[in-house]
C-alpha cells in the first residue's frame, strides 16, 4: 500500500503548477511510496497542459465543485494510507520534507503540520500548539486541511461548492482521531495570491453564509462525539454564530455588508 495520497485540487492556477510540482518530484522519498492525484475543476486556462510534463499524476476532473468537490474525488480515489492536501497554487517547503515525514510516523490518525506564510511583507512561520486532542477542538487556529496529514479511513468528505469547506472537515478528523503528533518544522509553502478563493479581501453574501453553515455544522460533531462536546460548544461560542447571523440579517435587509467591523482580525 502506498503511504501517502497527495491530492491537489485547481482552478486555474497554471503560473504556479509547476514548481507545485515540482517541490513534489524532487523529493527525497522513495517515489513508490506516494502518489499525486491532481484535480482540475475546469480550469479554462493552461493548467493541464502543464500537468502533462509530469506523467507520473493522477489526473482527475471535476466541473466547477470548488475545492472541496475536487479534493472529495481525489479522496475517492486515493490509494494511499494516508492524506495529504496541497492547493496548487502552495508547494512543499524543503525537497526532504515528505522523507522526514515518512519516518517519523508511527500509525498516527493525524498529524498536525507546520507551514511557512508568504505574505506580502515577507513569510512566517506558522506553528501550532503542541498539546492534546481537546485543547486543539477548542483552540486550533488553523483549520485548512494541508496542515493536517490524515489517514484516510477516519475522514468524511467535503461539502461542496461551498467555500470554507475546510472547518467541518478538519474538527471532524480530529475528533475521529485516537492517536497524533506533530511534525515541528515547515512542511509546506503557503503562497499569498491575491484574489484567490479564499484569500480574498472581499468577504460576499455567499462567503459570510458558507462559513456560518459550517460553524453551525459543529453541532453534529457535539452528538456525534460527546466527549469534545464543551471543546466543540466553546469553540462554537469563540465564533460568535449570532454576530454572523446579524450581520447576514443586515446585509439582505439593507444590503450593506458590516462583515469586517466586527470579524476583520479573525477571518477563517
Amino acid at each position: 500500500m502506498l503511504s501517502f495520497s497527495i491530492i491537489i485540487p485547481n482552478y486555474n492556477k497554471e503560473k504556479y503548477i509547476e514548481e507545485c510540482l515540482n517541490s513534489i518530484y524532487s523529493q527525497t522519498l522513495d517515489k513508490n511510496k506516494f502518489e499525486v492525484l491532481f484535480i482540475d475543476d475546469n480550469s479554462s486556462d493552461n493548467s493541464l497542459d502543464i500537468v502533462k510534463k509530469f506523467p507520473n499524476v493522477k489526473v482527475l476532473h471535476t466541473n466547477r465543485l470548488l475545492a472541496g468537490g475536487a479534493r472529495n474525488a481525489g479522496i475517492k480515489a486515493a490509494q494511499g494510507k494516508y492524506l495529504l492536501f496541497l492547493d496548487s497554487d502552495d508547494f512543499l517547503a524543503s525537497n526532504d520534507v515528505l522523507e522526514k515525514l515518512y519516518n517519523q510516523i508511527n500509525d498516527e490518525d493525524i498529524i498536525f503540520l507546520n507551514y511557512n506564510r508568504q505574505t506580502e511583507n515577507g513569510t512566517i512561520f506558522m506553528q501550532e500548539k503542541k498539546s492534546d486532542l481537546n485543547y486543539q477542538v477548542e483552540n486550533i487556529k488553523t483549520l485548512a486541511c494541508p496542515t493536517k496529514c490524515i489517514k484516510k479511513d477516519i475522514v468524511t468528505l467535503f461539502d461542496e461548492k461551498v467555500y470554507y469547506e475546510d472547518v467541518y472537515f478538519t474538527l471532524y478528523a480530529i475528533c475521529n482521531s485516537k492517536t497524533y503528533s506533530f511534525f515541528d518544522e515547515p512542511f509546506y509553502e503557503y503562497r499569498y495570491v491575491p484574489g484567490s478563493i479564499t484569500k480574498t479581501e472581499e468577504i460576499s453574501p455567499k462567503k459570510m453564509i458558507d462559513v456560518f453553515i459550517q460553524i453551525t455544522k459543529l453541532y453534529y460533531l457535539c452528538d456525534e462525539f460527546p466527549e469534545y462536546k464543551d471543546a466543540l460548544l466553546k469553540r462554537i461560542e469563540k465564533d460568535k454564530l449570532k454576530d454572523r447571523l446579524d450581520i447576514l440579517n443586515t446585509y439582505f435587509s439593507t444590503e450593506r455588508n458590516t462583515f469586517y467591523d466586527k470579524f476583520k482580525k479573525n477571518l477563517h
